[in-house]
């Protein structure tokens, strides 16, 4: 299959995502792209003091390793662990930071974990580590894929829970609640501020001495992920723009994001977070504008982009973000799932039930299997997935239409900018495949 676009945007950016270590300021280092998630250091007088931990242990020991190639432990123990958000990526190698001696403290808001928690209350956590694991397509083979959009292909061990503190992370001891606090350790004079945007959790580190800012996951080079496609509780834009306008406003020389490489420079961090800001309120006041002339999210999703002067820039491309779901998103925050068409309050027939007119109104199976070929054959793979669909809704364990499938989402998939919605699409034409040779096995079976 020839490389799209999309593919080859997306092997440019897996590039840019080699392990590296970047000093930001006399006292600041940030590694970037070893572990999932970056890992900061601050150089306190007589200690050090970590900015999220990354997720994979041995990763964050390589990290730690870098670190006391720079200052000794013996000198310079870990004072503090500060959690910009409660992210699994972001907390999992946590242990590590830990064990060298006296235990440090550990920083976080007063809410931390709060994304997962209605998940593990519902009882959700296995829908939510399914789908977590098909978005950052853990199961797919290395050459299908190619990165997370900002983050290098890791591989978590079996059973590691993702994106919540619950791959071994030490929990935090030390909280904060309200808008920010102003803390002392290790001789350096720290403030630690709610920036609340991909989480609702989510702090900022601002060391003023050396004018950094350490953001978490409110900014990274992306199109901010206003809905991952494994699924998450609200995450609002005007708050996140609240954020946003706060960290522009402190005025950094170096701004250090969760994942992707920092900026560096007055005038180019404010000019970064400025512009993130404006493609946010963009898209939100487009698709609220959108909604009360009474347009539908799939109007509203095909239509709305960035305008150009925001889309030109690297930063705001949709690696890991999408501008139609965040569209979406918006929707269904303020008017919940109901588009405005009377007739979808009516949807009294099953997918059986409309598979079995969609067949009949073709025309037979036969039928509607030739257009689906012919869809793929024109390269209409949206089309040829939905006649599939149709036809899986009667035969579920037909392997020629699990493969159809199968076959228009490794189209779909090639050809999608965004990572994750990437690896979930090839994840789940995957599943289709091993479904079909399954049955086809269990067919052969005398």
């Amino acid at each position: 299959m020839r490389r799209s676009p999309a593919t080859l945007a997306l092997e440019k950016r897996s590039a840019e995502l080699t392990p590296h270590l970047v000093r930001l300021s006399p006292s600041v280092w940030l590694s970037i792209a070893e572990d999932v998630s970056n890992i900061g250091m601050i150089i306190g007088k007589d200690g050090i003091i970590v900015i999220d931990t990354g997720m994979i242990p041995d990763r964050a020991a390589r990290v730690l390793e870098q670190f006391r190639e720079i200052v000794p432990s013996d000198t310079h123990p870990v004072k503090a662990v500060i959690y910009t958000h409660g992210h699994g990526d972001h907390t999992g190698g946590s242990p590590v930071f830990c064990n060298e001696g006296t235990r440090p403290q550990i920083w976080a808001r007063s809410n931390f974990g709060a994304e997962t928690t209605p998940f593990e209350y519902a009882g959700l956590m296995p829908l939510f580590k399914e789908r977590g694991a098909r978005q950052g397509g853990f199961r797919l083979p290395p050459e299908k894929r190619i990165c997370n959009g900002i983050a290098p292909v890791r591989y978590p061990k079996a059973g590691g829970a993702v994106f919540s503190g619950k791959t071994g992370a030490v929990p935090p001891d030390h909280f904060f609640s309200g808008d920010n606090i102003h803390i002392h350790m290790a001789g350096v004079e720290l403030y630690l501020f709610a920036t609340p945007g991909e989480t609702d959790d989510a702090l900022s580190v601002w060391f003023p001495e050396e004018k950094v800012l350490f953001c978490g996951d409110a900014f990274y080079r992306s199109f901010p992920n206003v809905y991952p496609v494994r699924g998450t509780g609200m995450r609002d834009i005007s708050t996140w723009c609240v954020s946003l306008k706060l960290m522009a406003a402190l005025k950094p020389e170096a701004l250090a994001p969760g994942h992707t490489d920092p900026f560096l420079g007055g005038e180019i961090v404010h000019e970064v977070l400025t512009r993130y800001r404006e493609a946010l309120e963009y898209i939100y006041r487009k698709t609220v504008d959108g909604m009360n002339a009474g347009k539908t999210p799939d109007e509203l999703a095909a239509e709305i982009r960035l305008p150009a002067e925001l889309a030109e820039h690297d930063y705001l491309k949709e690696y890991y973000g999408n501008v139609a779901w965040t569209v979406r998103n918006i929707f269904n925050q303020y008017v919940g799932w109901f588009d405005g068409n009377p007739l979808h309050l009516y949807r009294d027939f099953t997918p059986r039930e409309e598979a079995l007119r969609m067949i009949a109104l073709a025309g037979g199976q036969d039928t509607l299997l030739k257009e689906a070929k012919n869809a793929l054959a024109r390269n209409d793979p949206a089309w040829a997935a939905r006649l599939a669909d149709h036809l899986l809704a009667l035969w579920p364990e037909e392997r020629s239409f699990l493969i159809l499938k199968a076959d228009a989402l490794d189209m779909l998939g090639e050809n999608i900018l965004t990572a994750t919605g990437r690896n979930y699409t090839l994840s789940v034409a995957q599943e289709l495949r091993k479904k079909a040779e399954a049955h086809e096995k269990d067919l052969q079976t005398p």
